[in-house]
């Protein structure tokens, strides 16, 4: 199966931060359905374990609704709206007791950071400092004695697990912010090879390791050097590509997919993708068939065409038929396969008169 700019697409960081939301949100449930019965076993408050149950499968069950269709944005936004209020209204009530129930916000910068812009971690960096100042002055002018707390190993129960939850929370967010940003960097160099084939396509096979080159003294940013590393990766991985194509010969295997070289790689279409790109083919196939007409080129001056065939020779490097040989040898090499027998024999002839 053959990678296209349409499946490019469909495994870009959107992809990534999909699948973000989504463990976020099973985590999530799992912690707060488990939180909800910390309320009501240990802590003994059925109002606070009712509400965290009822907020979980909320969450659950929404997302369950809008999880084949949703603008990402737009939903972080709200959940980073909502979730810190709750967390607050829940604070308002242990913020005499501990204060570990503010590292329910916590991660909210960090999960700005990953879907949004900038200037929105500043934004809800200020929201959940507002949040928190909010609590500690209600906290002053009102007393909230729903229930008490006067047994400490309850409340160490209580900020132990709000502490490994958070941890977990911040696991998966720093994962998938390192893949994310692999992803977004990938893609730029992927739009950037774009660029140069529809504007400069005499400069297709351009090589990108020398792109963030800069001229006088500027040192390169910390991103040029993650491209570098990146393109790097891809280097490594033609030379790879190249072993099991053309030194291993899989080229004549007339089925050979690329699917079946990142099975043999053990990588993936995208990866083998964007290092055959990146080395100035447009795609698998014709990296393929530049490898077959090469070695039916190498065949036609070894041998004698008068003592085999042409089908012989076609069939050996990888064609299944004459009609899509004939058709790809003069998309690569820009003249017939008789054209240029014709052309090798007058250059043979000439080089025998010579001698």
């Amino acid at each position: 199966m053959m990678v296209t700019d349409k499946e490019f697409i469909n495994t870009s960081g959107d992809v990534l931060k999909r699948k973000l939301i989504s463990q976020y949100v099973n985590l999530m449930s799992g912690i707060l359905l488990v939180y909800s019965l910390v309320f009501y076993f240990v802590i003994k408050d059925s109002f606070f374990a009712t509400c965290t149950f009822a907020y979980s499968v909320l969450m659950f069950y929404t997302f369950m609704i809008i999880r084949k269709s949703y603008n990402i944005k737009v939903l972080v936004h709200l959940y980073m709206t909502y979730a810190p209020l709750f967390a607050g209204f829940v604070m308002l009530d242990f913020w005499k007791y501990s204060a570990a129930t503010a590292m329910w916000l916590l991660p909210v910068p960090l999960g700005a950071h990953i879907f949004l812009e900038k200037k929105y971690v500043y934004i809800y960096s200020v929201y959940i400092f507002l949040i928190i100042v909010a609590v500690t002055v209600l906290n002053r002018l009102f007393e909230f004695d729903y229930f008490s707390l006067n047994n400490v190993k309850v409340i160490v129960i209580s900020d132990t697990f709000v502490s490994l939850a958070n941890l977990a929370v911040f696991l998966v967010l720093l994962y998938y912010n390192e893949q994310i940003r692999k992803s977004e960097i990938e893609e730029n160099i992927f739009n950037k090879m774009s660029f140069f084939e529809e504007n400069y396509p005499e400069q297709a096979d351009i090589n990108f390791a020398d792109d963030n080159k800069v001229t006088g003294s500027v040192e390169p940013t910390e991103k040029d050097k993650e491209e570098h590393d990146v393109t790097d990766k891809y280097v490594t991985l033609f030379q790879e590509i190249k072993t099991i194509v053309e030194e291993e010969a899989y080229f004549k295997h007339v089925d050979f997919t690329i699917s079946q070289l990142s099975n043999i790689l053990k990588s993936n279409n995208l990866y083998i993708y964007k290092s055959i790109k990146l080395h100035g083919f447009s795609n698998f196939n014709h990296y393929l068939n530049t490898c077959r007409v090469e070695n039916v080129k190498k065949l036609l001056y070894e041998n004698d065409i008068r003592k085999v065939t042409l089908m012989y020779i076609y069939t050996e490097s990888g064609f299944s038929n004459q009609s899509t040989f004939n058709r790809v040898f003069k998309q690569i090499e820009g003249v017939t396969p008789s054209m240029f027998i014709t052309m090798m024999k007058a250059e043979r002839n000439k080089n025998d008169v010579n001698l």
